[in-house]
């Protein structure tokens, strides 16, 4: 029997609107990225001192903390707290403390605020300098204000970088590239295996198998083949295992409770809204208020972070992906048991 031409229509609009939530939810969030509650600190020498810096950076929604050194401010950027800091001395010099590897992002954005600081300052101080100037006529008073004015000119913001990525990928795009592979990765392979693997105990422990060998597998490429990583192979490897287990038991679980529907609800979950609210490639802190704290709930946002801070921060903050990822398997596992669509 030949599909009617409203069959072929309807299918078509469908595919059209599938094809416009994609484009909306891959877009949007990088259309409206920017500040919001990015934690970052400041050390200055004064209350004063701070309160003037602060406040224009509240202004442009970073969520701003005092710090007294740049140990405590190294610190706190290892343990995740904040993603840099902006610290200026007695003699008005700014440094600017930042870490690539918690979002490549963040730390451009902390350098051309300190590079704006210091343009500021030079367009003060010359001023102040010119004022001095014109108020005398002392030759050895000009020579010292205009050795002043040429220091002045050649003044730059000091850019410390407390956690890099390796020279290899110093941007950390194979990161941020990870997202999609982890989301559509651990889809395909669950989808796979729901269909090809026969028996209930054969599709959890081919879960399991996939979940270890793909980690291993995504590690090894993002960290040999292309040079993101460069910390523990096998601990890092956890994490991606870990990240591939939640979305496989969480799709074949779907799978076993509702059939084949269940492909579109971990579909839109997983790839439409887990891939571009995972906040690889900038933030978390960096999307609309609200969405990136929604990403770090879905399996790709918590893999991504669990990964980065396994990989370069020691450990550090990683008890919430962690909970999250374990959940989405203790929940997938459970739908999966008391689901009745496979074969026994």
């Amino acid at each position: 029997m030949k599909s009617t031409w409203k069959f072929i229509l309807t299918l078509t609009i469908g595919l059209t609107a599938i094809l416009a939530i994609m484009m909306t939810a891959f877009s949007l969030p990088a259309v409206n990225s920017g500040i919001n509650q990015v934690p970052i600190g400041i050390i200055t020498t004064s209350d004063e001192a701070y309160e003037k810096l602060a406040k224009p950076l509240k202004q442009k929604g970073f969520k701003v903390s005092e710090y007294n050194s740049a140990k405590q401010v190294k610190k706190n950027i290892n343990q995740r707290k904040i993603y840099g800091a902006i610290s200026v001395d007695v003699s008005g010099n700014l440094t600017v403390f930042e870490a690539t590897a918690a979002s490549a992002a963040v730390a451009q954005t902390l350098t051309q605020l300190g590079n704006n600081v210091v343009a500021q300052q030079k367009i003060v101080g010359t001023k102040q300098i010119n004022q001095l100037i014109a108020q005398t006529n002392d030759v050895n008073t000009i020579k010292a204000l205009n050795q002043k004015a040429a220091q002045l000119n050649v003044k730059t913001a000091k850019i410390v970088e407390v956690k890099a990525f390796p020279k290899a990928d110093s941007k950390g795009t194979g990161l941020a590239a990870g997202a999609l592979p982890i989301a559509l990765g651990g889809w395909i392979g669950a989808v796979a295996i729901a269909n090809m693997v026969k028996g209930k105990k054969e599709k959890f422990w081919a879960i399991v198998s996939f979940a270890i060998i793909g980690g291993l597998g995504l590690v090894g490429v993002i960290q040999y083949g292309i040079g993101t990583f460069d910390g523990n192979y096998f601990l890092t490897s956890l994490g991606a295992m870990l990240g591939i287990a939640a979305t496989g038991f969480f799709v074949l679980g779907l799978l076993e409770i509702i059939g084949t529907p269940g492909l579109g609800i971990a579909a839109v979950l997983l790839i439409l809204l887990g891939n571009p609210l995972s906040g690889l490639s900038s933030a978390p802190e960096m999307l609309p208020a609200g969405w990136g704290a929604f990403g770090q709930l879905l399996p790709p946002g918590a893999t991504g972070t669990l990964l980065r801070n396994v990989a370069f921060f020691d450990g550090n903050a990683i008890a919430q992906p962690l909970t999250v990822l374990i959940a989405y398997i203790l929940l997938g596992i459970v739908l999966f048991k008391i689901g009745k669509k496979s074969e026994l």
